[in-house]
């Protein structure tokens, strides 16, 4: 699904239920990798960018593979790292202590809503 611009400084991502509840999925791909994703637990939705602090690599293996089996993590599967869904914070592995890239998100009349300007990696 294409982001869509809305008035303003922010744009639709998609629709709510465009994610099943508990799971994660991608979004806005480049090529064959996802610039980012969203997780959603009841009507609370995180967003981030789709890169690992530990080497600014992808996190997925494959399409919308982002959460640990039992749902609780998010997990970089190159490196095993596990993040926080609501903070982004490496919990375990190679990066212990950083972060994901948030990007600010809100729900609103079943519409997810981004930023327009997206956070950048570092470079």
């Amino acid at each position: 699904m294409a982001v869509s611009a809305v008035a303003g400084d922010e744009r639709v991502l998609c629709r709510l239920l465009d994610i099943p509840d508990g799971q994660a999925r991608g979004f806005m791909p480049i090529n064959r990798e996802d610039r980012l994703f969203a997780v959603r637990r009841g009507d609370r939705v995180r967003v981030y960018i789709n890169s690992c602090p530990h080497n600014w690599r992808p996190l997925d293996f494959a399409q919308d593979r982002f959460l640990s089996g039992d749902g609780h993590d998010i997990v970089c599967y190159a490196h095993g790292a596990h993040f926080s869904i609501d903070t982004g914070e490496c919990i375990e592995g190679v990066c212990l202590g950083e972060f994901l890239i948030r990007v600010p998100a809100r729900v609103e009349n079943g519409m997810i809503l981004i930023t327009l300007a997206l956070p950048q990696i570092p470079v």
